[in-house]
């Protein structure tokens, strides 16, 4: 499992909760396409505050940096 940093809410300051990673498909450039996956990874928050929902780019575990 990867490691994410804290997102807070953009809207009310609250402490997002991470829902999902998934993989994006419709991603046209080449450059920021995962090897590994065929995409680019999302990670999923949700505000238990104020319902707010946000997208993050994540990154692969199985591709060194």
């Amino acid at each position: 499992m990867t490691q994410t940093s804290k997102l807070i809410c953009p809207n009310c300051g609250a402490e997002m909760n991470q829902h999902a990673t998934k993989v994006d498909y419709d991603i046209v450039d080449p450059e920021v396409i995962d090897p590994v996956f065929g995409g680019v990874l999302k990670e999923a928050y949700f505000c238990p505050a104020c319902g707010h929902t946000e997208l993050k780019t994540a990154r692969s575990p199985l591709v060194a940096t």
